[in-house]
């Protein structure tokens, strides 16, 4: 038994694979939606938070965005303006759906996701609270704030060339994702759930650098008004902690914020650290959702 529905659900003419994982309870149940990182498939860590949700009373949705997992669209295509229009589909068609209590829709958004969980969050009044982990404020410090001026002026410079090459001639480079993440956190997850799941092999554009530098979900925040729970991780390298403070200090909102002590990007999905931030997040959602 797999524990999980599978439906399909539309944006911008694509399917998107969906899982839904209901909740224990006998009465409709308010609905939480996961939204996954950089290159992310659901299959990857999601099914492990979801569970947990589902036991802790919620409906929770899951789902891979265009281009990757098992969903349509172009292989690897990553682009920030295309997955935000995904969370927004999925969000949409939970509103619609009469076995759910439409009236509580959470988002809780992990890396890449939790960048986006907050520019949705901003833009859509059916979302209710919101749960931002190990996300980053702002693409362009991220990326250039440890090069020097010359090694900044080479990366903006090749982009530059790349998009000028992809415009007149439609070709692009595309890469592995572990060219782009290029620490030592990131290659130890990816290889060791590569194994298993053959689909996080999808190369991506290059060009995903660009979207990168130029994604401030900090400019965002500044217009969310639903409650939010901040997480970052004391010791990442992908998206470091200062990169979450900055989200946490633009919010507006009524505001919650966790230091996972000693911990990396990446132990959020496992052992002690995953156990103790999945506690923390299902009492906070006991308290806004």
């Amino acid at each position: 038994m797999s524990g999980f529905e599978s439906v399909s659900v539309s944006s911008s003419g694509e399917q998107l694979a969906v899982r839904i994982y209901p909740s224990t309870s006998v009465i409709p149940a308010p609905v939480l939606v996961l939204c996954h990182g950089f290159c992310g498939i659901q299959n990857v860590v999601l099914p492990e938070f979801a569970f947990a949700f589902a036991q802790a009373g919620y409906n929770v949705i899951t789902f891979d965005y265009r281009g990757f997992g098992e969903s349509g669209g172009e292989r690897g295509r990553l682009q920030t303006k295309m997955q935000i229009e995904d969370i927004h589909a999925v969000v949409n068609w939970v509103s619609q759906q009469p076995s759910f209590d439409t009236s509580r829709i959470g988002l809780w958004g992990t890396s890449l996701g939790g960048c986006h969980v907050i520019t949705v969050g901003a833009q859509n009044p059916l979302v209710k609270c919101i749960i931002s982990q190990t996300a980053f404020a702002d693409g362009e410090i991220l990326i250039t704030s440890a090069m020097s001026i010359k090694e900044e002026s080479k990366l903006f410079s090749t982009l530059n060339r790349m998009q000028e090459k992809k415009e007149s001639s439609g070709r692009e480079l595309f890469v592995p994702p572990l060219m782009v993440l290029d620490d030592e956190q990131s290659r130890v997850f990816f290889e060791k759930h590569q194994k298993f799941n053959p689909q996080l092999n999808t190369k991506i554009p290059f060009l995903t650098v660009r979207e990168i530098i130029n994604y401030k979900p900090v400019i965002m925040a500044m217009s969310v008004r639903q409650p939010v729970l901040v997480v970052a991780a004391e010791h990442d390298i992908v998206n470091p902690p200062d990169q979450a403070v900055r989200l946490y200090e633009a919010l507006h909102a009524e505001k919650t914020i966790i230091m996972l002590e000693g911990a990396g990007h990446y132990d959020v999905y496992e052992g002690d650290t995953h156990f103790k931030v999945l506690r923390h997040q299902i009492n906070w959602l006991g308290m806004y959702l």
